[in-house]
């Protein structure tokens, strides 16, 4: 059984990992060729084969008063849950990214830099059901 546990971990790690690189590369990447994306990462508009699972998984963004606060609409146990939530510039800039256990309600907020204006990409990683994204304009 310990075994088992292990390589849930792993792969757990794997999937964190995966999701934040490509959220670093994802403002230029996605803007160049957005069909190149399809069922690698997901939005509220392109579900791609995860369809019905949009309101369990994209992620609801508010920006106000230089702070972008990330709630996804997932239930958290110990088989499926939301892993992180990340942040990045319009510029492909990693902003931050925070991390959560199952235990942990989905919610997350971050600052953006003094003055900043552009794009935001924030991105939502479900341990089953990948990496889904949000797209802002501050």
């Amino acid at each position: 059984m310990r075994k088992g546990l292990d390589m849930k971990r792993r792969d757990m790690i794997v999937t964190a990992f995966t999701g934040a690189a490509a959220i670093a590369a994802l403002p230029r990447q996605a803007k160049a060729a957005p069909a190149s994306w399809t069922n690698v990462l997901y939005s509220q508009d392109n579900p791609g084969h995860w369809k019905g699972k949009e309101a369990g998984h994209a992620p609801v963004v508010v920006v106000s008063d230089g702070k972008i606060s990330v709630r996804t609409n997932h239930p958290m146990t110990d088989a499926h849950y939301i892993v992180s939530h990340a942040v990045t510039l319009d510029d492909g800039t990693f902003l931050d990214r925070k991390t959560f256990t199952p235990k942990d309600e989905p919610v997350s907020e971050f600052a953006l830099p003094a003055g900043y204006k552009g794009g935001i990409t924030v991105a939502s990683t479900c341990n089953q059901h990948d990496v889904w994204i949000k797209e802002v304009k501050v």
